[in-house]
């Protein structure tokens, strides 16, 4: 058992990838360079998929690489610090995750992170943090880097990684330069996931990804197209009355709920828009083919938009919360049902008058 003043052994670090869509983000980091003017804090934002991880790994080893010069930031691949940073054993450099089995980052990584910082530079060069998710800091630790930002140390970088910016202390964000990830076109990351998975891929897949390539890649082996059909099924024997309101819940409730959830949020949506166009009578995931059983009567927007916010918000209550999640979906159901068919009670067709 390591004593308690031991420190961990080192972990890999993502690997430094640059992407096609990180070019405008890696322009403006090298005019900062060259400019002398490099700031203290960055904060990488930008939505899941789009590697931010990668992103900061080149922006560390740049800085680090003793062959960066100041016309050039780039990673040699070669320098002693390069190879420090492959074997994840950088003195100056350190990527602060959450633990295993923890969503937080605790107040006690944090403050580690930041009095590395302060500290002298073993190499003689910079001294790196990087903290992913920043969104993710309990209060304390976002204290604690608010702290550094008021105080930062010569010859310091603090990289704050986040898909959510909004839920980052004001003041914390205020205090760095934020730095954009943006999603590329939709047809530069067709022909990119077109490349890396060596096939044609569906539309429906980046819309399903939220336009972030590297999220489609993922599911660009057949997973998109397996979970594509099975909602549509599911969705289908629900309307036509061929399962029930508990059949489903828990069906979806045993696997990959999260993402059952994000498809019926750009389901929900996408219906709810061609219901104000007057384009609905085929109910449908976006860029799909395959469709639903067409509606009895003109939807109702408020509550397909009502039906939205409750898929978001069950999300979130997922992330944060232990819920019973059966029966969180099975509220959730029925909730549609009233949305979509008015003339269902719980799953089963009522009988009509006449």
């Amino acid at each position: 058992m390591a004593k308690k003043d031991e420190q961990p052994a080192p972990q890999p670090l993502p690997s430094p990838r640059l992407l096609p869509w990180h070019s405008a983000a890696i322009s403006q980091l090298r005019q900062a360079w060259s400019a002398n003017r490099l700031p203290h804090a960055i904060l990488v934002q930008g939505a899941e998929g789009l590697g931010k991880s990668s992103f900061a790994a080149w922006l560390a080893a740049a800085v680090l690489c003793e062959r960066s010069t100041p016309e050039s930031l780039d990673v040699c691949g070669s320098c002693a610090s390069c190879a420090l940073i492959k074997a994840g054993s950088h003195p100056d450099l350190l990527w602060v995750a959450p633990e295993e089995d923890k969503t937080q980052l605790s107040v006690d990584q944090v403050r580690a992170a930041c009095e590395k910082l302060s500290k002298t530079s073993f190499r003689q060069g910079y001294k790196v943090a990087i903290i992913e998710p920043a969104h993710q800091m309990t209060p304390g630790a976002a204290n604690s880097v608010l702290k550094t930002l008021e105080e930062p140390t010569p010859g310091s970088l603090l990289v704050l990684l986040t898909s959510r910016p909004s839920s980052l202390l004001p003041t914390v964000r205020s205090r760095c330069q934020k730095l954009t990830i943006a999603r590329p076109s939709e047809s530069e990351a067709m022909a990119w996931l077109q490349q890396l998975s060596g096939k044609t891929v569906s539309p429906a897949l980046l819309t399903f990804s939220g336009g972030a390539p590297l999220r489609a890649l993922a599911y660009a082996d057949g997973q998109f197209e397996a979970l594509n059909q099975h909602m549509l099924k599911s969705l289908r024997d629900l309307l036509s009355g061929e399962a029930d309101v508990t059949q489903v819940a828990a069906e979806w409730e045993k696997d990959a709920l999260i993402d059952r959830l994000v498809w019926l949020d750009l389901w929900l949506s996408s219906l709810a828009r061609a219901a104000i166009a007057g384009t609905d009578e085929r109910v449908t995931f976006p860029g799909g083919p395959a469709h639903l059983p067409s509606p009895s009567r003109p939807l109702n927007i408020s509550a397909l938009y009502s039906m939205v916010d409750r898929t978001r918000a069950l999300k979130a209550q997922l992330a944060r919360t232990a819920l019973q999640r059966e029966l969180a979906v099975e509220s959730w159901l029925i909730a549609l049902l009233e949305a979509l068919a008015p003339s269902y009670r719980g799953g089963a067709p009522v009988a009509r008058a006449g």
